[in-house]
């Protein structure tokens, strides 16, 4: 597991039979390494982050990524998004 990642739970997984997509969610905490002096804010003021993951694999070398923060989502809304692909510069990836 990475450095600050303390928990990683898989929520839900399917295939759709019928195109092979797989789909699936986790749900993983972190450790705040916010730093201290923002921490006086008491929204900050929290032990662990904790993000989602939905992933698709959607074809045989293709990944589509949402990563949402999943802690302040009565304040903010924070999420990146990434699609992983063969590179045609090195196709043994």
């Amino acid at each position: 597991m990475e450095k600050h990642v303390t928990a990683r739970e898989t929520a839900g997984e399917k295939t759709d039979l019928s195109t092979g997509v797989i789909y699936w969610r986790r749900v993983a905490a972190c450790q705040n390494v916010i730093p201290e002096i923002l921490r006086k804010v008491s929204v900050l003021k929290v032990p662990s982050i904790y993000l989602g993951e939905e992933s698709l694999n959607l074809q045989k070398r293709s990944t589509a990524v949402k990563t949402p923060c999943l802690t302040w989502t009565r304040y903010a809304s924070l999420s990146e998004e990434s699609v992983f692909r063969e590179s045609s510069e090195n196709p043994r990836w």
